[in-house]
């Protein structure tokens, strides 16, 4: 019994729901795949954003499912650049979930929901949900099995993910993300639009982003701005980070090393995070009110990047313009003429 995998399915998901079948666990059909001297653990998730041929060839023959088949199911790049952007645990849409529990009788984790960078499905335009929203523990998610098919529910009170009606899956959805920001349309649609930028520099045929953010215009360079934005942001606000491991074979709880991303946050942090970051990249370069101090607890607007670096404390200035230092020109050395022009001011 070997399922077909979903248009935009994560390879990851993809195992679980053919274990699901034989009522076993994702590691337990790995380790009888390839022996069961094999290290198994927690492998099946890291073919979502690295390649691993011996496993992706066992699945192949055991599924005939064309290897190249499975390898299109990555959207990321194969070689594990993108590792530091996926998320460690999962993320959905409940209009998505609503959809799949009807058509289906099962749930299955698209490969875009486990990006760090999307916050927004993109199918539905509603927030993803990556936490409980019943038990006071804010737990994550888990995948079971029941009955031979995949479900979702909270990995601490264990009550199933709860599908949106159509009524709760609408754009005017007014509940706040990070810092006060309100989720409104044109929020949305700028976040959107970063988000969209953000996976096609991800993907495993990087294009150059759509919109110029902040006088960045490669791939890498959106990357590097992004996640140094996002860890001043991170250190300024003494927001709470996800633990991340690396499960590789040799050391298979040593700690991830790599820069910090979205994909260390619940999803509606990362979304006021993203909304900060755009409005930042956006006004970057542009001649603006150095002295206006932007305040994390109120205010719906974007972010200028004047107003940013003015709320960002001194040792966060200093360390995001020695980080801008490596950024594509000449967005570095318009981060750093805007922080030298606030300093000169004060």
């Amino acid at each position: 019994m070997a399922p077909r995998p979903y248009p935009g399915e994560a390879i990851s998901s993809w195992v679980h729901r053919i274990a699901a079948r034989y009522d076993i666990g994702a590691d337990d059909l790995v380790r009888h795949m390839l022996g069961w001297r094999s290290f198994s653990f927690g492998r099946a998730e890291r073919l979502d954003h690295r390649a691993d041929a011996q496993l992706e060839d066992a699945l192949a023959m055991a599924t005939r499912v064309d290897a190249a088949t499975i390898k299109r199911l990555r959207i990321v790049r194969h070689d594990g650049s993108a590792t530091s952007w996926h998320r460690a645990t999962p993320a959905w849409c409940p209009a998505c979930l609503r959809h799949d529990l009807v058509a289906r009788g099962e749930v299955y984790e698209r490969a875009i929901w486990r990006q760090g960078a999307c916050v927004l499905c993109p199918d539905h335009g509603v927030a993803l949900v990556n936490t409980c929203r019943w038990c006071v523990a804010e737990a994550p998610y888990r995948f079971y099995r029941t009955k031979g098919r995949l479900r979702l529910a909270c990995s601490a009170c264990g009550l199933p993910a709860e599908p949106a009606s159509d009524s709760t899956a609408r754009l005017s959805d007014p509940d706040l993300g990070a810092f006060g920001l309100c989720m409104a349309v044109p929020v949305r649609r700028v976040v959107r639009d970063l988000q969209e930028d953000l996976q096609a520099a991800l993907s495993a045929s990087p294009s150059l982003p759509r919109q110029t953010w902040g006088l960045v215009r490669s791939a890498w360079g959106l990357l590097a701005a992004v996640g140094d934005l996002t860890l001043s942001i991170i250190l300024a606000a003494r927001l709470k980070v996800e633990r991340r491991v690396d499960l590789l074979e040799r050391e298979p709880y040593s700690p991830t090393v790599g820069p910090i991303t979205p994909a260390v946050l619940p999803c509606r942090m990362a979304f006021g995070v993203l909304a900060r970051v755009a409005g930042v990249l956006r006004t970057l370069g542009r001649d603006g009110d150095a002295g206006q101090r932007w305040r994390p607890d109120h205010g719906t607007d974007l972010t200028s990047a004047a107003s940013f670096l003015g709320w960002l404390p001194v040792d966060q200035r200093g360390l995001l313009a020695g980080l801008a230092a490596g950024w594509e020109q000449p967005a570095g050395h318009a981060l750093q003429a805007t922080i030298a022009q606030l300093e000169t001011g004060l």
